[in-house]
């Protein structure tokens, strides 16, 4: 069997990169209004903020905001090594992961799934690309990273961060698999 790569989650450096976008980590009610702003934009339910305060608490990094009010919203959800294996089979649940998927604060994260990132103005949005790119190079790129194609413009942003729709699992599915590492170069 092939071991999985895994990581620890350097959460101070993660929320003092996130800030460099103009993102925080929200409060219930900020969650609220982000919920509600995805929700406006990709015309889908989401999650409820008490499911992601819930995920939040236990990984440290659930949901982000930006803007005040609120233009801009991103879901993290670090999964451990059986929530990738979840994702990948169909038998993850989004709104209220089973404990053993989440990769909770202090503990190895096997990779990461996106439940929506998404903003109302275009300053909101080219954060929530940038935070998105960054984020995922600088933090996650030695695992796994997946998230639901929802809307045509998901899909072709996803597709720009180099994602692809995968086949089986849960219901429009994309993914990126483990970036290669950059080493430096001896001048």
């Amino acid at each position: 069997m092939p071991v999985m790569p895994a990581i620890l989650i350097d959460y101070r450096s993660l929320i003092r990169r996130a800030g460099e976008f103009g993102f925080r980590r929200a409060s219930f009610d900020e969650l609220q209004s982000g919920l509600t702003l995805a929700e406006h934009l990709t015309g889908q339910a989401m999650a409820t903020p008490e499911s992601i305060s819930w995920i939040d608490g236990l990984t440290g990094m659930a949901g982000w905001v930006t803007g005040d009010p609120v233009e801009g919203v991103f879901i993290t959800v670090p999964l451990s090594a059986e929530g990738v294996a979840a994702v990948r089979d169909g038998s993850f649940r989004p709104a209220w992961p089973a404990l053993n998927h989440l990769a909770c604060e202090g503990e190895l994260c096997g990779g990461v799934y996106i439940g929506v990132y998404a903003g109302i103005t275009k300053d909101a949005r080219r954060a929530v690309m940038m935070a998105a790119g960054v984020t995922r190079v600088e933090f996650f790129a030695p695992v796994p990273c997946f998230a639901r194609g929802a809307t045509e413009d998901g899909k072709r942003s996803m597709a720009s961060l180099g994602f692809r729709a995968i086949e089986g699992g849960m219901p429009d599915l994309w993914g990126q698999d483990p970036l290669p590492v950059q080493r430096e170069r001896a001048a």
